[in-house]
């Protein structure tokens, strides 16, 4: 959970002793994607399921748990994702070649006052260049992957490059619990973003799909899947409300074992420029990739029971 929000549960940032990431990749570019192949899944985890993931995860209850309840098959067709987050020095390029998103230039009732709060005269610090960025709203990811012919990812496109594709694995590196090692999270004691691919990627060579920065979705935040299948939700709508908050995935630095699950979801509001949310782009594989998007996921019917298993 967000510090600060209150969508899916309670967030836990928990401290311990500093220790240094392992050494990224040397090719860190902006542009640099994976191809993900499309496949139906099993989006979303049954509630006979919670209390073992409670336990494996360390939570207290399952509550936090309920919004990704019930799982559902869902189709994604292949698509491109980008090979990292996006950094400092990418978005400074946007920012460069975008004056408007500028954070002297930007309208103020567009964000919170903290937009691009971190960069020094309008520049990221040298020493955060290949960090992700981070205090930018929903609205400036959509522009800068626009600019890049790309666009955000949708949350079953994000839950789906995140695991290996084969297996029902709780985390992108697999079942093993979170460890210094394997990722940025709040045990590392770092209390920061690291450089964008300092740990190893998954199975699909995606880094960071858990840990360092939470990443915005295309998709509005409906509530639980439960409340999303009700019949009554009109998502044309929601997708045209500016306001709206957005489903976030993947847990950030500060995130606990529980948020970095490749199941776990969370939201933010779209003007609330924060340090540990920020974003990475999709492409679909179509000749318009840019502008072709997957269906919402509050589209597809249910097809396990709450109650199954009990």
């Amino acid at each position: 959970m967000l510090r600060g929000m209150g969508a899916a549960g309670v967030f836990v940032l928990v401290l311990g002793c500093a220790q240094e990431p392992l050494p990224g990749p040397k090719a860190r570019s902006e542009s640099a994607m994976q191809l993900v192949q499309g496949a139906t899944f099993r989006m979303g985890t049954d509630e006979h399921e919670l209390e073992s993931i409670r336990d494996v995860v360390g939570l207290r209850s399952i509550a936090p748990l309920m919004s990704e309840v019930p799982s559902r098959e869902f189709t994604v067709a292949d698509f491109y994702m980008d090979t990292f987050s996006v950094s400092n020095a990418g978005y400074f390029q946007f920012v460069t070649a975008n004056p408007g998103w500028s954070r002297g230039q930007l309208d103020k009732d567009s964000h919170n006052g903290r937009y691009l709060e971190h960069w020094q005269g309008g520049e990221p610090p040298q020493e955060l260049l290949m960090h992700p960025v981070t205090f930018i709203t929903w609205h400036s990811a959509v522009a800068y992957c626009e600019w890049r012919g790309k666009r955000l990812p949708t949350e079953a496109e994000y839950e789906w490059a995140a695991q290996d594709g084969k297996t029902r694995a709780e985390f992108p590196w697999g079942d093993a619990p979170p460890s210094d090692e394997l990722v940025s999270w709040g045990k590392n004691g770092i209390d920061r973003t690291v450089p964008v691919g300092s740990y190893p990627p998954n199975a699909r060579n995606l880094f960071d799909m858990s840990g360092n920065v939470w990443h915005f979705t295309a998709d509005p935040w409906l509530g639980s899947y439960a409340e999303m299948s009700d019949s009554s939700v009109d998502i044309e709508r929601a997708m045209a409300d500016p306001g709206i908050r957005r489903v976030v995935r993947g847990g950030s630095w500060g995130a606990n074992a529980a948020n970095l699950r490749v199941r776990y979801r969370d939201s933010h509001r779209p003007f609330d420029a924060r340090e540990m949310v920020g974003f990475r782009c999709a492409k679909s594989t179509g000749i318009n990739g840019a502008g072709s998007k997957q269906q919402p996921i509050v589209q597809v019917e249910t097809t396990h029971s709450k109650a199954e298993g009990r």
